[in-house]
């Protein structure tokens, strides 16, 4: 057996009774809180991203089709559809669907209150697979080509806003050109929530052609395009994200914009070269900044958290080892004398520390990742809805993650360990066999 790791199992496994011990007791402690905070809290921010992103993607789409103008984000200016890319979205590598769309606001009139709205215009080609998640009351409606249906999709706030419900009937009064007001009857048939209380306050869903007829369109014009990528990771990896974040100011410039550019930005920009030079593409992520600057801010968090917490499991590590090496010198001493080499000696708390890390970093898994488990089972720890888009933290964890944590501070603990290690080659035999 390799005499620097018997002697470091000896030591560890001991059962005698020593203030080492106490301190060794509490750098594995360190150890396993600082893995399970990181764990938690990437799982966390991880959850968080996803969930947020998935309801944005669940109401508008990953990159928009629109003409270019003063009031394009209203659509005061129709696209045909007999454009490319949507009778042929095949033909566009990273399509999966591609839906068409409309905006108008109004102003909505129920019962003795009323309120602004705009109003978002679906057809026969809306993916409601992802909206369904939303309902939380009612049912959707269908849309045919024929005929216009009244029915109208509202949020749980403007609902509550304006004290309607299921099949409750609201009139919309619409700005025609000319100054003209036109008003139109709607009948309530569903009522959703994403938990984004900035668009579920502002936008409600209705028939397309109704859209078509207050603009005077025909039926094939229609005001943009919503189109739903392939890709399965949209934005950059965590690893890049952080090395970005790390390194990002020392690259050069030409190669930030383009290496450094997310997928969907790709998918994004080859679309926008793709289209019609009266049409411009942009992705949710250009077309709502706020929002995506906002998650980008919980990375550097991430960040923060997992380097103080490293540095606390680091410096334990080597309190525990100086108090060890301290407590140790009589039998270093004695063994030098034997005609142990100093490596030998750094080997052995090296492998002591090793054997305490270790030990740390499998209850800290333990800790986090049952932490994490039991949130993403019963939701236990709750969020105020209003402030952070959902009324609980959500959990995703990514196990490559976790195993990239794991490694990353077994090594630079180990590293750390260094240090006090050097000490026991200064150590002399004489003066150490008579410390005590």
């Amino acid at each position: 057996m390799n005499f620097s790791f018997f002697i470091a199992k000896k030591i560890a496994f001991s059962k005698g009774q020593s203030f080492s011990r106490f301190i060794i007791k509490i750098a594995i402690g360190a150890v396993a809180l600082s893995m399970a905070v990181m764990i938690i809290s990437t799982s966390l921010i991880n959850g968080f991203q996803q969930t947020i992103s998935d309801k944005v993607f669940g109401f508008w789409s990953h990159v928009v089709i629109m003409p270019y103008g003063l009031q394009e984000d209203l659509n005061t200016k129709p696209i045909s559809t007999e454009i490319d890319i949507y009778q042929h979205p095949e033909n566009y590598e990273g399509v999966r669907h591609i839906q068409k769309t409309a905006l108008k606001a109004g102003i909505m009139h129920a019962k003795e209150d009323f309120d602004g709205i705009i109003l978002k215009g679906v057809g026969n080609d809306f993916d409601w697979s992802s909206f369904q998640d939303f309902l939380v009351k009612g049912a959707i409606f269908e849309t045919t080509e024929t005929k216009k249906n009244k029915s109208i999709l509202i949020s749980e706030s403007t609902a509550n806003r304006l004290q309607l419900d299921i099949d409750d009937k609201i009139i919309i009064s619409f700005f025609a050109d000319r100054g003209k007001v036109r008003k139109r009857n709607f009948v309530v048939s569903g009522i959703y929530k994403s938990g984004l209380e900035e668009f579920d306050k502002q936008y409600a869903l209705i028939d397309i052609g109704v859209i078509q007829y207050l603009n005077n369109w025909e039926a094939n014009e229609v005001g943009g395009y919503e189109i739903f990528v392939a890709a399965d990771n949209l934005f950059n990896s965590k690893l890049k994200t952080y090395f970005l974040y790390l390194f990002g100011s020392f690259l050069p410039e030409d190669f930030l914009q383009d290496w450094a550019r997310d997928p969907l930005q790709k998918i994004g920009d080859d679309l926008y070269f793709q289209i019609d030079s009266d049409l411009k593409s942009e992705t949710i992520r250009e077309n709502k900044p706020d929002l995506f600057n906002w998650l980008e801010l919980q990375t550097i968090n991430e960040i923060v958290i997992l380097a103080i917490m490293l540095l606390v499991a680091a410096f334990n590590m080597i309190t525990a080892l100086l108090i060890l090496i301290l407590e140790r010198t009589n039998m270093i001493g004695i063994l030098k004398a034997l005609g142990a080499q100093a490596h030998q000696l750094k080997k052995v708390f090296l492998f002591n520390g090793a054997i305490i890390i270790i030990t740390g970093i499998v209850l800290g898994n333990i800790f986090g990742l049952g932490i994490c488990l039991l949130q993403d089972l019963t939701h236990f720890i709750k969020l105020p809805e209003e402030s952070y888009y959902i009324a609980y933290a959500p959990i995703k964890i990514d196990w490559l993650w976790v195993f990239i944590l794991n490694i990353f501070t077994l090594i630079t603990s180990v590293v750390f360990l260094m240090l006090p290690a050097i000490l026991v080659s200064k150590i002399k035999p004489i003066k150490a066999i008579k410390f005590s």
